[in-house]
């Protein structure tokens, strides 16, 4: 076979590897988003019935289990708490700690209950639906009292996730382009802190920034705003980093994962538009194990709920910058079969 042969032969190679890299590739983009209909529609097409929603009763113990054993009947829609008086139901709403609380009438027939719509309409009309119920068995009406009403910027509760949204998103596009302009891996575990560095540098500028935009300019949240630019910085430092660390062991197919990780199944089990008792059981399960729930959770908690779930939070943000800066160093510099087929 002479030279020009060779060439033609290895050019030709070259093109059928390309075209199985592009159809390989667009299948995987196929895939990802018939993957994004089944999840998205699935989790957010409509609030589900409550599935153990925390609801207070000013009531004793006894008469608690009694009234759990009737709601029982209908399904396992609440999980029913004592609380020793109506000021300590509010405090538990106020905190989190219960999503409603039921307070009987000690005088005359009007029974509360209390409510916050912080998180949307979708839970206060479940436990109104319930507990009118439970009122007129005793020949009593049901009063609602907003305890935790949202920011006038935030009428449907919305903005706290839209805002994760953004910084996820913000995410892992950043560490996505510089994967792209620089190469999937770093060449040397120092160039990988020097990336990791910049993707930090990133991420306080995201977190404040989308902090400054909503709180401040936008003035659509209330609540502490070191508090949620901190949050802010957390989860784009932790997508950021975690998609830098796929990446640098599994090149595009590393993209993949972490847009079907933090976007397919990220958003949709954030608990958004309702509470997490009232997403399906997939979603439900897995919403606290990802970035989206928490850093919406979070935003919330600081927002209208004294800070609560920030803890929590921080806890699993910071495991996901962990997982992605040992990953980013360890395979810095080292090569495989499966981030070859990222290459041109």
């Amino acid at each position: 076979m002479n030279r020009a042969a060779l060439q033609a032969a290895n050019s030709n190679r070259y093109e059928y590897g390309r075209k199985l890299r592009i159809g390989f590739f667009l299948f995987m983009a196929l895939l990802m988003q018939l993957a994004f209909v089944i999840s998205y529609t699935g989790a957010m097409h409509g609030p589900q019935r409550p599935h153990r929603m925390p609801v207070g009763v000013v009531a004793p113990a006894p008469v608690v289990e009694e009234l759990q054993k009737t709601s029982d009947q209908a399904g396992p829609l609440f999980t029913l708490m004592p609380e020793p008086g109506a000021a300590e139901a509010e405090h538990a709403v106020q905190h989190r700690d219960v999503l409603g609380a039921y307070v009987p009438a000690t005088a005359g027939t009007v029974d509360e209950l209390l409510v916050t719509t912080a998180l949307g309409p979708a839970a206060p009309q479940a436990m109104q639906l319930a507990f009118t119920q439970a009122a007129q068995a005793q020949q009593h009406t049901l009063r609602l009292r907003d305890v935790v009403p949202p920011h006038r910027g935030d009428p449907s509760g919305l903005v706290p996730f839209y805002l994760v949204i953004a910084w996820t998103v913000g995410g892992y596009l950043a560490s996505t382009l510089v994967g792209l302009m620089a190469g999937m891996k770093s060449s040397s575990p120092g160039v990988a802190l020097e990336r990791i560095g910049l993707l930090a540098g990133y991420s306080v500028l995201g977190g404040i920034g989308g902090t400054l935009i909503v709180h401040t300019i936008m003035g659509f949240l209330g609540g502490s705003w070191w508090l949620q630019a901190l949050i802010g910085t957390l989860v784009v430092f932790a997508v950021s980093v975690f998609a830098n660390g796929l990446q640098t062991f599994l090149g595009l197919i590393g993209t993949g994962i972490g847009i079907a990780i933090f976007v397919i199944l990220g958003n949709p089990s954030a608990a958004g538009p309702w509470p997490r008792n009232m997403i399906p059981t997939f979603w439900r399960e897995i919403g606290p194990w990802l970035p989206n729930f928490q850093g919406t959770n979070a935003v919330r908690g600081v927002a209208y709920f004294h800070s609560q779930g920030l803890g929590t939070a921080i806890w699993v943000l910071a495991a996901y910058a962990a997982v992605g800066v040992v990953l980013s160093v360890l395979g810095a510099g080292r090569d495989n079969a499966v981030l070859r087929l990222s290459e041109h």
